[in-house]
């Protein structure tokens, strides 16, 4: 990666982290909530495009089925 590039991306990712250090924890507990939910809304606009002819229903079984994968893979790397 370009050096300019990189540190540009490492000076927005430390403002980053000092914002959140700044953050009320509920504030902080709200952030991470809104990103969860915007982590799943990418997920299922990813699924849609790899099963269009399932149902909501489908998609988002797909999604859970995802995220225990995730979950199973975490607390085997414990």
């Amino acid at each position: 990666m370009n050096t300019d590039v990189q540190l540009l991306a490492d000076t927005l990712y430390w403002e980053k982290v000092e914002r959140a250090r700044r953050m009320k924890p509920e504030d902080r507990m709200k952030a991470g909530a809104e990103l969860f939910d915007y982590a799943c809304s990418i997920t299922l606009t990813a699924l849609r495009e790899q099963m269009p002819k399932n149902t909501e229903a489908q998609l988002l079984e797909a999604l859970r089925r995802r995220l225990a994968i995730k979950r199973q893979l975490e607390e085997a790397t414990r």
